[in-house]
Formats: structure tokens, sequence, C-alpha cells
């Protein structure tokens, strides 16, 4: 028995089945189906084409009766769909006008051969969806990838209530027999305007899926996410779950448009792998928090636009202390050309509340290391695998909280810190060790000692002090462990013999035990 130590445009018969479907659950819940009918491919820039002009809508279908009420309303189900792929940059608006909007759900699904603004804000408009919103793209575009955007604007917001579902309908077979679409699809998320305080919200999960699961000779099964917003922020997880490898991409921050600024990026897990990336030339910091209430993993490759001075700032701040987030980063991520990209560093890791397991690949050095609230915990993966694992910044500032190590017979896992490790504040922090206690006594009794002894934290230089670290003494099946802070390291003591402090406690429960039985 092992002892564990520590204190996720449909074509033809489908889609229609699937709209009869949507219908049905309108009717049930007393919500009104409206379809957009005017030409997508046609300017968006006219009284005719906006969303509140009720003749623009169809009830119930697209070969419904033309809609006569309000199109801005909560009991309102809105779906734009194409009949033919767009052939020009063009957009729908959420009307020219600076009302708010307040509708049920909303569906896209459009054929695309150009850019294209599904759905675009005017300045200080305000749009909440108070169900999901549901995105389905079909890439017609030969061997490249248009922006279909969601289109933000100075002091907009979107707020959706449910969850968001971002499809790519393109298959391997349509790809190959049409020429087309072989590059995926690139949903964007985007903000324009003079002001940087925009903001868009999903209460429940942010899914992404693509119709196939593999692609032979191109790539029409990616997915690329790229986002440029003061706040982001996913209530529930964002699922990025590849179709195979290499088929999902994160980008953090793409705007070139925009200098010097802060997209702050809250998101209550990270599932799947892929690539994360941030592509803006012009100096951007991200801040990628994690609000975990459940359990989420992510491993893939991280990359910042060359000679660009990006930042990606990860911080831990679980809303239960049940949430764990694992995030690895790979070896690899460049890409080469005029926007090349080169394998990144994270500036800094922050972990505040919950679990944070973190794991890179050897080589990368981050920025700096803290260790900020009594209830957070860093735990430390091989990037490779099972196994010890090895992660390095070059500075750590320890407030209070927990570490866990895992340790091997030949290896534990390992911090380590080229610069200062400093001390903040009155707290102490916890080590913890995932072993048996059973395996390290026969590793004591093979080494031919009475004890074994790894590095766990190394640093260039350290104002802490021993009573600045705390472990449990006493692991069972008469291991002991003592931690030592000499020689710019912390390290533990494998013994199984007692300290000095905890022999005294035996012994004295010991003549206590004596003495009962000499009065009995």
């Amino acid at each position: 028995m092992r002892i564990r130590i520590r204190n996720a445009i449909i074509p033809g018969i489908v889609f229609a089945a699937s709209l009869c479907v949507s219908s049905l659950s309108a009717q049930e819940t007393g919500y009104t189906d409206l379809y957009y009918n005017m030409n997508l491919s046609e300017d968006g820039w006219t009284s005719a084409r906006y969303m509140q002009n009720a003749a623009a809508w169809n009830v119930g279908s697209p070969d419904g009766s033309v809609f006569e009420g309000d199109v801005n309303s909560a009991s309102n189900n809105l779906f734009i769909i194409t009949s033919s792929p767009t052939t020009s940059d063009k957009q729908t608006l959420f009307g020219y006008k600076y009302s708010n909007w307040n509708i049920h759900d909303l569906t896209i699904n459009m054929e695309m051969q150009t850019h294209y603004d599904m759905v675009e804000l005017v300045p200080s408009q305000h749009l909440t969806i108070g169900g999901n919103f549901d995105i389905t793209i079909n890439n017609q575009a030969k061997w490249w990838a248009p922006g279909h955007r969601v289109k933000l604007d100075s002091g907009t917001s979107i707020t959706v209530e449910g969850d968001m579902r971002v499809e790519n309908s393109m298959t391997a077979a349509a790809a190959e027999a049409g020429s087309f679409g072989q590059s995926g699809i690139d949903f964007c998320l985007v903000t324009s305007g003079s002001d940087w305080n925009a903001s868009f919200a999903v209460k429940g999960n942010l899914v992404f899926v693509s119709a196939d699961t593999r692609m032979q000779y191109f790539n029409s099964d990616c997915i690329l996410f790229s986002t440029s917003a003061a706040s982001i922020t996913v209530g529930g997880y964002v699922d990025m779950t590849q179709t195979r490898a290499g088929t999902r991409t994160w980008d953090l921050f793409d705007a070139t448009a925009w200098d010097s600024r802060t997209s702050d990026i809250f998101v209550g897990g990270l599932e799947g792998g892929g690539a994360l990336q941030i592509t803006n030339a012009h100096n951007a910091t991200v801040n990628l928090t994690f609000t975990n209430s459940s359990e989420y993993s992510y491993s893939g490759t991280f990359a910042s636009r060359a000679a660009s001075s990006n930042k990606l700032n990860v911080e831990m701040d679980a809303a239960a202390q049940s949430g764990k987030q694992t995030l690895i980063i790979q070896e690899g991520g460049a890409v080469t050309g005029d926007a090349a990209l080169d394998p990144s560093r994270l500036e800094s890791v922050t972990v505040r509340n919950g679990t944070f397991n973190f794991g890179t690949y050897s080589g990368l050095v981050n920025g700096t290391l803290n260790m900020a609230g009594e209830n957070g915990r860093l735990e430390i993966s091989a990037a490779g695998g099972a196994g010890a694992g090895t992660v390095a910044f070059e500075n750590a500032v320890f407030e209070s909280g927990s570490i866990e190590f895992t340790i091997e017979e030949v290896a534990a896992d390992k911090i380590e810190i080229s610069g200062a490790l400093s001390k903040s504040g009155d707290g102490k922090i916890t080590i913890e060790f995932d072993a048996d206690p059973y395996d390290i006594y026969e590793w004591i009794l093979a080494s031919g000692s009475d004890t074994i002894e790894y590095e766990l934290i190394t640093f260039g230089s350290t104002d802490m002090s021993d009573s600045d670290f705390t472990a449990a003494a006493n692991l069972g099946e008469g291991v002991f462990a003592t931690l030592l802070l000499r020689d710019n390291a912390l390290a533990v003591q494998f013994s199984t013999v007692p300290e000095p402090a905890e022999a005294a406690a035996v012994l004295g429960l010991l003549a206590l035990f004596a003495a009962a039985r000499r009065r009995k």
C-alpha cells in the first residue's frame, strides 16, 4: 500500500434536426426563436441591417414570418446563419444605438471565406446573453484562416450567463474534396476604439471542439483562439482538449494596435493542451489567474513575440480549497517569419489559494516565485512525465503556504532559485512529502547509513532561517524527517533515529508507561 504524506455550418439533415430541437426547447420555455434574414455578405452599416430592426428577423425558422416585436428582449433566442459563404469582410451590429442589449441564447452558424465581425458592439454598449452563446464556423478560405471576430469597443462588455461553445465544423473529407479549410479556424475576441476598458465574461464553461478527430494532410481541425481585451473572465473552465497534438492555440494577447496594455484573464480552470502564446509586438502584460473550484490540467508550450517585452504572470487563487490547476510548460513553441515567436518564461508565479501543480522543461528559468497565502499549495511535476521534477526561478518571495516534494530513491523534486530567496511576513512554509515511508526506510537501509538526504530548494542567497520552515518529523514506519537550512540550500534528512527532541518525547512516554505499570 502506498501512503501519500501531505498536511471538456452543420450541413443538411444534422443542422435541420438541431434547429428543430432548439425550436421545441424554446417553445417549452417560452422563448421566441428569431432568424436573421439579411444578406451577410453585404455591409452592415445601414439601419435595415441593424439588429434592432424587427424586419431583419423571421420567427421560428429562416423561412418563417417576419417578426413584429422588440428584438432586444430576454425572451428571444437569436440565430445568425449563412445560406452561402461570406465573400467580403463585413459585420453584424447590435444596432447603432448606445442602448444595452439583453437576449437569451445567441447562435451563430456561418460559412466564411473572409474575415468577418460576427458580433460587433458600438462604444459603451453592453450585451447580456442570458442563456448560452454557440458559434459554429466553417472555414471555406483556401490555405489560410480568416479572423472570425467578436468585436468589442471602448466601454463595452459582453456577459454570457450560461456556457459558450465554439465549433470548427470543417471535416477532413470536405477540406480535401473542396481544397479549402485546410488551416482550421481563427476565432478572435478583439477590442477596437480609443479606450482600453472592454470586458468579456462567460459565467459557465468555454469549450472548443472540432468536427474531426484527425486530419492526415492538412490542419482543418485546428482552432486558434485569439484574445485582446482589458478583462476576460470564465467562471467555469476553458476546454482546449486537442483532437491531436498541435490543434489548439490560445493567443493571450494578439492585438498589435495596443501598446503597453494589460489584459487580466480569470479562468476557473484550463484543460487540455497545445500552445499558449503572446503575439503582441508592443510589450503586453497578461495576468492569468486560476480561480478553480475543481481540478484541471493543461500541458503545452509558451512562446512570445520575438524582440518584445511581453510578460505573462500566472496566479493560483482558487475559489475553493479543493481547486487545483496543473500547468506543464513543454519545450517548443517557436515560430519563424515576420511575426516570429520565441519560447518564453513566465514572468511570475504566485500561489495564493488552492493547489498549483507546476512543471517546466529543463533550462527554462522563470522570473519570481511568490508563496503568498497560508491556503496556497505548490506541487512540482516533471514536464516529461512521472517522477521527480525541477522548476527554476530567478528569485522567490516566501510569505506562507505549503510546498510538496515527491521523494524517490535517487532524486527528489527541486526548486532552483538563482538569485535571492526572501522572507515576507511572519508566516511559515510547510514542507510536505509525497512518498511511502516504508520505501524511505528501505532506501536508508540500502544506503548502509542511518540517514539519506535530499536537496529541496537551492538559492543564491536568503534571509530565511530554519524557523521559517516546518515539516512533520515522524512520517511513520520508523522514519523521521529533519529540515536543514545550510550551504545555500534547504535539505531534508530522513533517518531511522529521531532527533534529540523527538527522542526525548518518546522516552518521556515510555517512562510514564513504566510508572503506570509499577503503580498497577
